[in-house]
């Protein structure tokens, strides 16, 4: 029991100290960004979501602690074709963030099916973004729509640095969807490396590489990521 409280006092000691912190931020103006991700194949939560390379394009709108923005993969050959469109939106209080996305599978067909509902996946999530005195990241995802199992997902992060190189280590793992029989198990594991190349005085290309592997499925990739 007191080992319990103990945990429960740091947790409310850093949640103090970052929301203190985010009050004393002056708020920003609107700003707003678009770009493109080239992935050598889309692997999330340590599942594979294409057989072939993925153009992934963005945009995104930020005023102050809040966030609103879409997110598309769409895969550039291979067996299976797939596409995903994903409205998403975010408010942080210091280091903790709310979140919610609307996932969208269309298809490839007549008819993207795009306004058929059962084609989209609710999620809500909750997560702890790390401060200077302690950096590890916690989320936890939850599905809350056309998933009868509400399927959660949660996922620890701890940052590094190497000379110039940020990176990262991940530990993750959820239940239902996200495994082979249903329960509980880890399922994106890995580390992750990211670093600006400078080409010009005025453009940098983002770089980056991620070694997952998934114990429950028994899979590993190695994904490479340019930035725009």
């Amino acid at each position: 029991m007191k080992t319990i409280k103990r945990i429960i006092v740091v947790f409310v000691a850093i949640l103090s100290v970052s929301t203190m912190n985010a009050q004393e931020e002056e708020k920003s103006k609107a700003t707003f960004d678009i770009g493109v991700d080239y992935a050598s194949r889309y692997v999330w939560r340590g599942g594979a979501y294409s057989d072939s390379p993925v153009l992934q394009p963005y945009a995104e709108l930020a005023s102050g602690n809040f966030t609103f923005g879409v997110w598309a993969s769409y895969e550039t050959g291979g067996e299976v074709v797939g596409q995903e469109f994903d409205f998403y939106a975010g408010y942080s209080f210091g280091a903790i963030s709310v979140g919610f996305t609307d996932y969208a599978f269309p298809t490839d067909a007549n008819s993207d099916g795009y306004f058929m509902m059962k084609n989209h996946i609710g999620e809500a999530s909750l997560s702890f973004n790390g401060v200077d005195s302690f950096p590890v990241s916690l989320a936890v995802f939850a599905n809350v729509y056309n998933d009868d199992a509400n399927s959660i997902y949660t996922e620890l992060g701890v940052p590094f640095k190497i000379g110039s190189t940020e990176m990262g280590a991940f530990v993750g793992g959820g239940n239902e969807i996200y495994t082979t029989d249903g329960d509980f198990a880890l399922t994106n594991v890995g580390v992750s490396a990211s670093k600006d190349v400078k080409i010009t005085d005025a453009f940098s290309l983002g770089v980056s590489a991620s070694a997952i592997f998934n114990p429950n499925s028994d899979d590993a990739y190695l994904v490479f990521v340019l930035s725009l």
